[in-house]
């Protein structure tokens, strides 16, 4: 099986506290793969690093390499709107822009230019919408601010608004349902 994702001796600094000490991780293509552990231990700080949201953190430093497809997305040279293009995340907290619930929902494909016109804009926004069941709840409310919308439908836009249409790694931050030791005791890591 293909390596996807390959982190090697990745370290991440907060200021002077380390947050994360030497990951290496080998994440294969077309599989799933869970970080499970408690709160405070570094899931969100190494989700965030796949896409490079850390990178405005005042203070915020990585050490060592992830590689995405072979290329390390820590290459000064790496354009970081296109990693975030292909590295897409999905948050456990609705995060709404603060516009239509139909602007929310079509900014990914709208921002990357990929429809051709309004009207395939519009079927987009439909199909997405049905694909996270949401759009015979909010059908009638497109054109309302999506930050109005009650905590269920505004989760399910949120999430899909700011996802790009098609990624090919997805991050997804999820609280744990209960702390968790990994490695198991008496395996390896």
């Amino acid at each position: 099986m293909a390596t996807k994702i390959d982190v090697r001796r990745f370290n991440f600094y907060y200021g002077d506290f380390q947050a994360l000490k030497d990951v290496t991780l080998e994440i294969p293509e077309r599989k799933i793969t869970a970080l499970i552990g408690p709160s405070g231990c570094g899931k969100t700080t190494f989700l965030r690093a796949l896409n490079r949201m850390n990178d405005r953190i005042k203070g915020a430093r990585p050490v060592g390499d992830i590689l995405i497809d072979g290329q390390n997305i820590y290459d000064p040279r790496i354009d970081v709107v296109d990693l975030r293009r292909r590295v897409g995340m999905v948050f456990q907290r609705p995060n709404p822009f603060p516009q239509s619930v139909f602007d929310n929902v079509a900014f990914g494909p709208a921002v990357l230019g990929l429809m051709r016109n309004a009207g395939e804009l519009a079927a987009r926004v439909e199909e997405s919408l049905i694909e996270v069941g949401l759009w015979d709840e909010i059908k009638d409310a497109l054109d309302g601010p999506a930050q109005a919308l009650n905590p269920g439908s505004s989760s399910g836009s949120a999430s899909r608004a700011p996802w790009p249409p098609s990624p090919r790694s997805s991050s997804w931050m999820s609280p744990a349902r209960r702390s968790t030791r990994w490695p198991p005791s008496g395996s390896k890591p």
